[in-house]
């Protein structure tokens, strides 16, 4: 009877310990999913996110279709477009926005992020000479692909991705990150606040 008792417990403990394990497992499983994925409310739309540097960033271009209120308008008027017009580079690529309109497009509990913002992310791979591969690595850009939009015409879609930052360096000119295809490293650049480029948005502090 004692060896039964015994067998039986060692059986229930066995038991125990692999549901609660396998219930441990599923939880910080599913906190993962959850945490790598940002849904947008406003459109439901969703975006792979992730953490680098101590911030959670967006790991997908932004494809929010901002719409607002001119004050001199009675009509309601959205100033992004899809790379040559094509609402599939929208869904694969997001949209691109003119540098006025990247500065509203993020969603709720998320920011437009600034020069200083890129410089930390750039920083916290290694610096820029070869933070292109390693954002690459780690799953922040994965093809470099968007290239930009002004004026009707759509340019550079398989060879440059331009990420808008908030920074603004003089009246109709702000900065931008530049990644290029077949290089390691990355630059910003200035550009004129018109053109359309991506937006990636980071979680707020």
């Amino acid at each position: 009877m004692r060896d039964f008792l015994g067998a039986f417990v060692s059986v229930f403990l066995a038991i125990a310990f692999w549901a609660c394990s396998d219930s441990l497992a599923g939880d910080e499983a599913g906190d993962t999913s959850r945490s790598n994925i940002l849904v947008d409310a406003r459109d439901l739309q969703t975006y792979k996110t992730v953490e680098i540097g101590g911030r959670v960033w967006m790991a997908e271009n932004l494809n929010y279709r901002v719409v607002w209120e001119r004050d001199d308008l009675d009509t309601l008027h959205g100033w992004s477009w899809c790379y040559n017009d094509s609402a599939q580079y929208c869904e694969k690529n997001g949209r691109l926005y003119q540098w006025d309109e990247a500065l509203y497009a993020c969603p709720d509990g998320w920011v437009f992020p600034s020069k200083a913002d890129l410089d930390s992310l750039i920083y916290a791979v290694g610096g820029f000479e070869h933070a292109a591969d390693s954002l690459i690595s780690r799953g922040f850009i994965t093809d470099i692909q968007g290239g930009y939009y002004f004026m009707g015409y759509s340019s550079y879609f398989d060879e440059f991705a331009y990420f808008w930052t908030s920074d603004e360096i003089r009246v109709s000119n702000a900065y931008n990150v530049v990644f290029e295809k077949g290089r390691s490293s990355v630059s910003y650049d200035e550009t004129y606040e018109k053109f359309a480029l991506s937006v990636r948005c980071v979680k707020s502090r």
